[in-house]
């Protein structure tokens, strides 16, 4: 059921005009969650664009994963953006260069605003639990420890 209401909430961030994102540095991590600033899950969700908007907003890579449902942005120039559980919880954190620690993976590893934030994407197809779509990498996100599984595709 979780799931399901993220799709809407998917389905109704595609829909709506992008909340404007607060100024930040680069380097500055904005922490979002439902205790940090107080934004709800469906404002997170909101600022997050659509796939199809996603490139003009500055997307190079985008991954997804369900139960719990999360959303990650890396962005072209500046910054990772990590939604999780369902939207509750988000957090931006500034773009590091990449390591590959393997053949057909690379790795973010990022420290910021009191999140510590690992993303290991592998060139792997991968098919979405959910809703059954075929992607080009395997994802593996790991947000303070606690490890989210999922796919993800260049926008």
């Amino acid at each position: 059921m979780r799931g399901f209401i993220l799709l809407v909430a998917l389905a109704l961030a595609a829909c709506a005009q992008p909340a404007p994102a607060p100024e930040q540095t680069p380097g500055q991590a904005a922490d979002q969650t439902e205790g940090g600033l107080g934004m709800h899950a469906q404002d997170a969700l909101a600022a997050m664009p659509s796939w199809e908007n996603a490139r003009a907003a500055g997307v190079d890579f985008r991954a997804i994963g369900q139960e719990p449902g999360w959303i990650l942005d890396i962005h072209q120039r500046d910054q990772i953006k990590l939604i999780w559980d369902y939207g509750e919880g988000s957090a931006g954190f500034p773009l590091v260069e990449p390591s590959y620690p393997q053949e057909g993976a690379t790795r973010y590893d990022v420290q910021a605003g009191g999140h510590t934030l690992g993303v290991t994407i592998r060139r792997f197809p991968c098919q979405d639990s959910m809703s059954g779509e075929n992607f080009p990498a395997s994802v593996e996100v790991v947000i303070d420890g606690r490890t989210l599984s999922g796919c993800g595709r260049s926008v």
